[in-house]
């Protein structure tokens, strides 16, 4: 068999789907990553938070591992599901169902603490309920009343 013979046979046996229903077959629970020379698979599930690092940014796993990538943490973070991860400080961003404790500025996933800066401590207080007084939310939310 000639080797157009055999394109002819591999392109006759390929579906007949149009190209641009593939984007309906998006896994939407993961993303590829460049990192030491290949691209790896990591699970938006398993990721527990972003830390800025200049133009990089380590992705760090539930599993204590960490990826470094060579891409900012504001383009990282806008390759992940916005209702599933926040940016809390210019050096971090966290995954929002791992947060398991708020004392004031400070939230933490396991042991690790993170500071939520003022420029996204609204953003970050208004994805979550709270019953009770929250340090300097409940201040932030009684001057928007008084407006």
């Amino acid at each position: 068999m000639t080797q157009k013979q055999n394109n002819i046979e591999i392109e006759n046996s390929l579906p007949a789907e149009p190209a641009a229903v593939v984007s309906d077959r998006l896994m939407n629970d993961r993303i590829f990553v460049w990192s030491n020379g290949s691209y790896r698979l990591v699970l938006f599930s398993s990721i527990a938070w972003l830390q800025a690092d200049r133009a990089y940014c380590y992705i760090h796993l539930k599993d204590g591992t960490k990826i470094i990538v060579i891409h900012p943490l504001k383009e990282v973070l806008a390759a992940l599901p916005p209702e599933r991860f926040a940016r809390v400080h210019r050096g971090y961003a966290v995954c929002l169902d791992l947060v398991d404790r708020v004392i004031g500025n400070t939230i933490y996933i396991g042991k690790q603490d993170f500071m939520v800066s003022s420029a996204y401590r609204d953003d970050f207080h208004s994805r979550f309920r709270f019953l009770g007084k929250v340090k300097g939310l409940h201040k932030a939310r009684s001057l928007e009343n008084n407006k």
